[in-house]
């Protein structure tokens, strides 16, 4: 079978003659010419693709992005311009160094854009993608982060964040009143059209949020929008990649079919043993920690069995992948979680 096939078995909650394993094509792309990745490809490994099905047009925002090597980094700028002001972004080497939200007046700007922005359904481009990725890659449809996600990792960044909460609370309502408009149309196109699994890439971790927040921001948007997705027969999964334990229960609580990247601790907080008692009915599409796959070979192999034995339900609802980030050793390392994966039914 397949790695598409497979992954329809488990998303369907099923057991796979073979557990599944994948790695993000962000990931993998950086190597791909390797030739190292054929035998992989060939025993099993999938390349997972994230793919949207919309499209947003903000005619009425200017964007000006410039690009320039200062001390040794590649640095990247970005200004925003509104009829009610401009705001600007900053990154050196990939890493955002500056986020667009400082000020109340910055939300206000935001907001304007948020309103000024048009969702359009783009099937064509899952479509293209769908064919030129060929028969290892799988696409998953994307719906962006909701809202308060949105604001915190794209907008304002950790450090902030809490600050904003409290300067500015009407003004990151205000803005988050605005994103969830915009999801809820997302979320209407994404469930009329292609693709089995959709991924909402929350980055989400407990601490940064508590349960209190949690239960006001989260939990509504996920139980107005995810039963839409499903009731098109959509697998809806969350890329929780973080400490979850404070909110546990409220996890429990959210139609949520899939928590995807989870990680063990100290990465995470929950052994796949306690995550799996507290959430027994929902998949996990675990990421084996970078540390784990520096083991000895003997050990690797037993470590991926001893996690298939603590979150498969009778060989199902499991599933591992390369998510956050690509082991310094992979040409040896992920092969040998291929072949425990292999020895695993």
């Amino acid at each position: 079978m397949s790695t598409r096939e497979h992954l329809e078995q488990f998303w369907s909650g099923e057991a796979p003659d073979r557990i599944p394993y994948t790695i993000y094509q962000n990931e993998w792309r950086h190597v791909q010419d390797d030739p190292a990745w054929q035998g992989m490809l060939a025993n099993g490994l999938g390349i997972t693709w994230h793919v949207p099905t919309f499209k947003l047009n903000t005619e009425s925002v200017g964007i000006r992005e410039t690009t320039a090597i200062e001390d040794g980094k590649a640095m990247r700028r970005r200004r925003l311009q509104t009829p009610l002001g401009d705001i600007t972004e900053v990154w050196a080497d990939g890493w955002q160094q500056e986020y667009a939200l400082k000020t109340a007046a910055d939300y206000r700007v935001m907001t304007y854009i948020a309103q000024h922005t048009q969702v359009q359904p783009n099937y064509d481009h899952f479509h293209h993608m769908d064919q030129r990725m060929g028969p290892h890659g799988v696409p998953l449809v994307i719906t962006g982060r909701t809202p308060l996600q949105t604001i915190l990792v794209d907008y304002v960044g950790l450090e902030n964040f809490a600050y904003h909460l409290f300067d500015f609370e009407a003004e990151v309502q205000e803005l988050y009143d605005a994103l969830l408009a915009n999801y809820r149309r997302v979320v209407d196109i994404t469930a009329s059209g292609p693709g089995r699994f959709v991924s909402v890439l929350e980055n989400f971790t407990a601490e940064t949020m508590g349960p209190q927040r949690f239960s006001q921001f989260h939990l509504p948007v996920y139980r107005e929008c995810f039963p839409i997705l499903q009731a098109a027969g959509k697998v809806v999964g969350t890329h929780y990649d973080g400490r979850l334990a404070s909110c546990s229960h409220e996890i429990a609580e959210a139609p949520i079919d899939l928590i995807e990247s989870l990680t063990e601790p100290p990465e995470g907080d929950l052994s796949l043993q306690e995550a799996r008692r507290l959430w027994p009915d929902k998949l996990f599409w675990v990421n084996i920690r970078v540390s784990d796959y520096n083991l000895p070979p003997q050990e690797l192999t037993e470590h991926v069995h001893g996690l298939v034995e603590e979150a498969a339900v009778d060989g199902a609802q499991l599933a591992f992948e390369v998510s956050e980030h690509l082991p310094v050793n992979w040409k040896e390392s992920m092969p040998i979680v291929l072949q425990a994966l292999g020895q695993g039914r």
